[in-house]
């Protein structure tokens, strides 16, 4: 029986110089800066696909990989064959969900610590200001989270839809999409989503920030210290509204586990669809091989 506490030790060696260059050296439960790693990385569909790559991955020497120039970069790369490029496309999007959780995760880390504040308060940036901004990104982040999810779909079903024309008509109201539950995850995932997507719109298209109601008092002491109308220092405004703000980051870390239960039974209604489709090139590659011995 495998040790779970072993080290999965994944690696890429460059052909020509011989260095060795890690992926992966995370055991499953290990921590990173004190934090579990998200139950969504740790998913096979976003496993599995980057280990179909693997071969790709270390067919292209370091020095390649170090290239500066993006063009000549991309230049230089092998060409896919039409199953590599599915399990890139699965790849890709499978990760930008991930990535966009710990975006999420990030910013309930930024908006509970508030550096320098006097000095910040000189560039006239008050702690509500910061705040604030981060929350916009965090609500950006939130409708991101259900456009990615389609594209992924999309791309797992092989529906060759154009990317401009993913949205939830032509992907969570498609008919093959529907007959596997999928859609019914997918319209979770919308669900859980909706509650920031008009504030949002408002921010995007019209420049409208939303206020916290968690940090009322706190907006209205920074804009009597902005007109210089009080003259509570940067500090002591940090201390008194911590509460506050602790109330405000433990709704938002609620809203974002319950995302991400949602965002992984997505994942779970996928993965016997790629798997279905990785079968099927896997069965073409061997006949192929079969054909050409």
């Amino acid at each position: 029986m495998a040790d779970p506490n072993k080290q999965r030790i994944s690696t890429i060696i460059c052909k020509n110089c011989g260095q060795t260059i890690p992926l992966f050296n995370l055991p499953p439960n290990r921590k990173i800066s004190g934090k579990p790693k998200l139950s969504i990385e740790e998913h096979s569909l976003c496993n599995k696909p980057l280990e179909k790559l693997r071969p790709l991955i270390e067919s292209m020497s370091a020095e390649d990989l170090m290239i500066q120039s993006s063009k000549v970069r991309h230049s230089r790369a092998p060409k896919l064959s039409d199953e590599q490029n599915y399990h890139y496309y699965v790849n890709w999007y499978a990760y930008n969900m991930v990535k966009l959780f710990r975006r999420l995760n990030h910013t309930t880390i930024y908006i509970k610590d508030f550096p320098k504040p006097r000095s910040y308060f000189k560039q006239g940036i008050t702690q509500y200001d910061w705040i604030q901004y981060h929350y916009h990104d965090y609500m950006v982040s939130i409708v991101g989270l259900y456009e990615v999810a389609l594209k992924l779909t999309n791309g797992v079903f092989r529906l060759g839809i154009d990317e401009k024309q993913v949205n939830k008509s032509t992907i969570e109201d498609n008919l093959w999409v529907k007959s596997t539950g999928v859609s019914e995850s997918l319209r979770t995932l919308r669900q859980a989503t909706s509650h920031v997507k008009a504030p949002r719109n408002l921010f995007i298209h019209g420049g409208d920030l939303l206020k916290l109601d968690e940090l009322d008092r706190l907006d209205i002491i920074s804009i009597a210290s902005k007109l210089h109308l009080c003259e509570y220092p940067p500090d002591v405004i940090k201390n008194a509204f911590q509460v506050d703000i602790e109330r405000l980051v433990n709704r938002m870390s609620s809203e974002i586990s319950s995302m991400e239960n949602h965002a992984i039974n997505l994942f779970d209604k996928l993965l016997p669809i790629y798997n279905f489709h990785a079968s099927i090139f896997g069965t073409i590659e061997e006949s192929s091989r079969k054909m050409r011995g």
